[in-house]
């Protein structure tokens, strides 16, 4: 039997590895991956949700923005691609798969220091022009868990409208992910790479 105060101790050491924001951060990229699959499933499998342009017009929207995040953090030159260059839903959804991949490999390569670093996004300019204020300063996690949360706010702007079209939407809430075990993504076979 371990003594209560190795156990306080454990307890301790674990709360201290959590609080790093690389551990928190892999988890809701994780989760953002999973959920994000969910969706695709049930917007392929509905060929009316899958045409339709409102889902795909959000779609192709999160997929974007997790690109050119993704982009700014490793410095990487900006590739926009605009909606019309997706011949399919399906060639849109591998793309978004490249976009939770690739914000994966980003955040297991990541060290706490780089992520605790401030980060100015080059489009805080923008804001700035708009506001007439200068673009109060944030973390490169702090740019992560943005992404995290703006995907999180569209997703449930494109299951709102799979109900709309007669889908029903997936439940992709972050408790439930965990409730079933924190599952992997999978993606739809019909777009896996």
């Amino acid at each position: 039997m371990v003594a209560p105060d190795r156990l306080c101790e454990n307890a301790r050491l674990e709360m201290q590895e959590l609080s790093q924001p690389v551990p928190h951060l892999i988890e809701l990229a994780r989760h953002m991956t999973w959920a994000d699959a969910e969706v695709w499933k049930a917007v392929l499998a509905s060929p009316r949700a899958a045409s339709d342009a409102r889902i795909g017009d959000t779609l192709h929207h999160i997929h974007l923005v997790q690109h050119i995040f993704h982009q700014a953090w490793t410095g990487a030159p900006f590739a926009v691609r605009e909606r019309k260059e997706f011949a399919t839903p399906g060639d849109l959804a591998a793309w978004g798969q490249d976009a939770n991949s690739a914000i994966g490999t980003f955040l297991h390569g990541a060290r706490p220091e780089d992520l605790d670093r401030t980060f100015r996004m080059p489009w805080a300019i923008h804001f700035e022009e708009r506001s007439k204020q200068t673009a109060g300063a944030h973390t490169l996690a702090e740019s992560v868990l943005q992404v995290m949360l703006h995907t999180q706010h569209h997703r449930g702007q494109v299951c709102m409208r799979l109900r709309d079209v007669g889908v029903e939407p997936p439940t992709v809430d972050f408790i439930v992910w965990l409730w079933t075990g924190r599952p992997a993504a999978e993606w739809a076979p019909s777009f896996v790479n």
